[in-house]
């Protein structure tokens, strides 16, 4: 490590965990990058997985061309409805959770899980390709964030197979920036596969075109404060499976539904204070 000295300072933040520097980096330049996250083993389970889940899911709407009329192509949704491995060892990650708790805090929950195919030489424009933020449409600040994006890298992303191009700390500010800032200060954030890319999801972002001959294939998760709603709903999608899990219960959001009547709403509290005291 580099010897820096420093003159006027009075207060300095101090590197205890690995995560007070990732918390740092999201904080200060809007994202973080975890290395090492999945094994090479795990990754090649995860890419064939995810290739077999998207086909399942062209078949249940017809074909690829009425997904392209919405334009949600080649994009995997929930993956985790349909294999345990994406909600262990993807979504409920624990190198990534550390770090998002540092961020959100000790209660936040899974908003989406959504699995990206960026194909070679693709023709069509995907949403993706376009600068937005996570939590889209919002042009407002916030104290503190609000949700954190985890974007799992099953293969290299590089700037030839499309990398995540960002615009670092516009997560502060409330308009997007103009194309001629873009043009200049836009990054590409590049990664092996295994690595982990974490964001502010109020940064603005994009993926970039995929000009190699390989899939490149990413697994983007938002985690949030637990009033803002789920993309899909986690708990009604899996029938219940996971709700007597502490962590992973907490996590899918089975505690922040909504209920259906008064009685309902004040039920399940008296029942989470008598199971507390172990009644």
């Amino acid at each position: 490590m580099k010897d820096f000295s420093f003159f006027g300072v009075n207060e300095h933040n101090k590197i205890v965990h690995d995560t007070d520097l990732n918390l740092e980096e999201i904080q200060i330049q809007g994202y973080t990058i975890i290395h090492d996250v999945l094994t090479p083993e795990e990754l090649k389970f995860i890419r064939k997985k995810l290739d077999e889940i998207y086909q399942v899911q062209v078949a249940d709407f017809g074909d690829e061309s009425q997904l392209e009329i919405i334009n949600d192509s080649n994009n995997v949704r929930a993956p985790l409805i349909y294999d345990d491995v994406f909600l262990t060892s993807v979504a409920a990650n624990r190198k990534v959770l550390d770090v998002v708790e540092k961020v959100l805090g000790n209660y936040f929950i899974l908003m989406l899980q959504n699995g990206v195919i960026n194909m070679p030489l693709q023709a069509n424009k995907p949403n993706a390709w376009a600068y937005h933020r996570d939590l889209n449409y919002q042009h407002f600040t916030s104290s503190r964030p609000l949700s954190v994006s985890a974007l799992f890298c099953i293969d290299d992303f590089s700037e030839k197979t499309g990398g995540t191009y960002i615009l670092p700390h516009t997560q502060r500010f409330e308009k997007c920036p103009s194309e001629e800032y873009v043009s200049k200060h836009e990054q590409v954030v590049t990664a092996p596969a295994g690595s982990v890319i974490v964001f502010d999801s109020m940064m603005y972002h994009r993926s970039g075109k995929n000009t190699s001959t390989n899939v490149r294939r990413g697994i983007n998760n938002m985690y949030v404060l637990p009033f803002i709603k789920q993309q899909i709903s986690f708990p009604m999608a899996l029938k219940g499976k996971y709700a007597e899990d502490p962590s992973l219960g907490r996590l899918l959001g089975y505690d922040c539904e909504s209920d259906s009547d008064v009685y309902s709403f004040r039920k399940k509290r008296i029942d989470r204070i008598n199971k507390t005291k172990g009644e």
